[in-house]
């Protein structure tokens, strides 16, 4: 009986569609992976155990590497995401251009992690793997800067566009709502771009970012993101 209530509660049900969805996987997967990059860089700066430093970091190797498995195909996605926002006419320019930037940046980028991966199985090989690395960070920031003056642009329209509303003589209050929600949506993934400009930025090794500071900086944008998707998926 027990077991029953365990396997039947609604919440079981919610885990099980949460699992089976490719996004709800993944967010899971770079929760840990993001993890063990912060505790294994805790573990070299405290003077850890060797072998738990080695174990937590291949820990992070591997579970980066099954991601970049779920990722193959991905550019295609993103590719199509480029093309709707070069032929969406009637959108606001800047957030246009914004977009297709951002789409086409990662589409590059997600190009190069499956050209990457595959030069790590062996089975065919880059002529110039560093540069390959060093272009992969690059257009992951590209992808992500794009985004971040996206989210800036969208942020002060939408401001302007509450002031308006809340200055009417009649409120319209669904209107209200809706902006804010729009806002609420926009401000989360600036956050979620600014967390994750931490990971191409150390990469590039633009600016001295210690890899605690990225392992954190990824498993919050990861927590963020699986919260989202759970409620996609309730």
């Amino acid at each position: 009986m027990v077991a029953d209530a365990l396997v039947y509660h609604p919440t079981a049900a919610h885990l099980l569609r949460y699992l089976d969805s490719t996004i709800g996987r993944d967010k899971v997967m770079r929760l840990v992976q993001y993890f063990a990059r912060f505790y294994a860089a805790y573990l070299a700066r405290t003077g850890g155990d060797k072998a738990s430093l080695a174990a937590w970091r291949g820990l992070m190797s591997q579970f980066s590497t099954a991601r970049k498995i779920m990722r193959i195909g991905k550019p295609l996605q993103h590719l199509k995401a480029a093309a709707a926002a070069y032929d969406n006419k009637t959108a606001d320019a800047v957030l246009r251009y914004t977009a297709l930037g951002r789409q086409l940046s990662y589409t590059a980028y997600l190009t190069l992690d499956t050209l990457i991966f595959v030069h790590g199985t062996k089975l065919a090989t880059l002529r110039n793997p560093e540069l390959a690395q060093k272009l992969y960070y690059r257009f992951w920031l590209a992808g992500i800067i794009f985004s971040i003056s996206g989210a800036v642009y969208k942020h002060i329209g939408l401001s302007k566009r509450e002031a308006s509303l809340a200055k009417q003589a009649e409120k319209d209050i669904v209107a209200i709502k809706k902006v804010r929600a729009e806002q609420a949506a926009n401000s989360t993934q600036l956050v979620l771009d600014l967390l994750d400009s931490s990971i191409p930025v150390s990469g590039l090794q633009l600016v001295p970012v210690d890899e605690s500071v990225v392992g954190l900086a990824g498993m919050i944008s990861s927590l963020i993101g699986a919260s989202a998707q759970w409620k996609l998926t309730a």
